[in-house]
């Protein structure tokens, strides 16, 4: 099962030379554990020095690898040994690779009464994943008729109760990602059932709030990484909807955010809504930025999107004076 192709080239560049060396011998040595595949997000547990097994996720494109991600403590440049053994594992074992996809087509087939049965026995035998039901079970249910922001202000408040410590040690927020996770699937589950505005909120949320307490956090690059892969999953879901959909609430919040928040996150969200104005009208936030320019943390990234803005919406003249002007500062 390879829907994308990789090479050794591709997984070398990626890690050090011990590293590619070491994850070929924990390949060797099937430290491996049921590999996944579901969409783009390749994912296992890998066996290690620590008594509980990491986990792995790779997030793939048709053209090699968009990001990688792994719970152990490697700090120490590129792509760690698990990783490299789960992308080895792709290239020379893709029949061990389980597909989500086949198997979520066998069980939407099955009676409720045996989906319940399938929750109860993975909670049985790995209690760690109660949070993720229970994160599932919790999404508020809130009439769609009172708008999109009120959906996020709500989704919101449940989020604030994950990030629920003042410090988030290393430890303690990758096991607030696994739950941040599940609320992310089944935002996309939504979408695929027709409930985008839900969908986006949530996905609105889980941006809004990454971002909000990032400062109680080491700061790693674990949030901005997640935050990545909700503006990827926020497109996906606007692009695919069967229906126009209302995004504008959204993207002027977001927008407002992206001035307020610290300033690695400040590219992630005006490359993210320069995506979304290729596709939709978003000209209203034209204005907005010019008014706020000045007080960027990064100008460079508003105005990028700024000129993106005017030259979607057919304002060439405009889009040429502030390309100028810009220039001449």
């Amino acid at each position: 099962m390879q829907p994308f192709q990789l090479t050794l080239d591709q997984i070398q560049q990626r890690c050090t030379e011990q590293s590619f060396t070491r994850g070929l011998d924990y390949f060797h040595a099937g430290t491996i554990d049921n590999p996944v595949l579901h969409g783009y997000t390749l994912s296992s547990t890998c066996e290690g020095t620590d008594i509980d097994p990491y986990r792995v996720t790779v997030e793939l494109m048709p053209t090699g690898i968009a990001s990688t991600y792994c719970s152990c403590p490697y700090d120490w440049g590129g792509d760690c040994k698990h990783i490299v053994a789960l992308l080895l594992t792709y290239v020379h074992e893709p029949d061990t690779i389980l597909s989500l996809e086949s198997l979520f087509a066998t069980l939407e087939a099955k009676p409720k009464s045996s989906l319940l049965q399938v929750i109860s026995e993975l909670l049985k035998h790995a209690p760690e994943l109660v949070p993720i039901a229970l994160a599932y079970s919790d999404i508020p249910v809130i009439p769609l008729e009172s708008g999109p922001l009120p959906l996020v202000t709500a989704y919101r408040k449940q989020i604030d109760n994950i990030f629920e410590d003042s410090l988030l040690e290393q430890y303690h927020l990758h096991q607030v990602l696994v739950q941040l996770e599940s609320l992310k699937d089944q935002a996309e589950s939504l979408a695929q059932l027709g409930e985008t505005e839900r969908a986006l909120s949530i996905l609105h949320a889980l941006i809004y709030q990454s971002i909000e307490h990032y400062s109680d956090t080491a700061q790693t690059g674990e949030l901005p990484w997640f935050v990545g892969k909700c503006t990827q999953a926020f497109t996906q879901i606007v692009v695919n909807a069967q229906e126009p959909v209302e995004i504008l609430e959204h993207c002027q919040m977001l927008l407002r955010l992206s001035f307020d928040a610290e300033r690695v996150f400040t590219p992630l969200l005006t490359s993210f809504l320069e995506e979304l104005c290729l596709t939709e009208d978003l000209g209203d936030l034209e204005e907005d930025i010019e008014q706020d320019l000045n007080k960027s943390p990064d100008r460079q990234a508003h105005v990028r999107l700024l000129l993106a803005l005017d030259f979607q919406s057919g304002q060439i003249e405009d889009y040429l004076r502030f390309t100028q002007s810009e220039g001449e500062e």
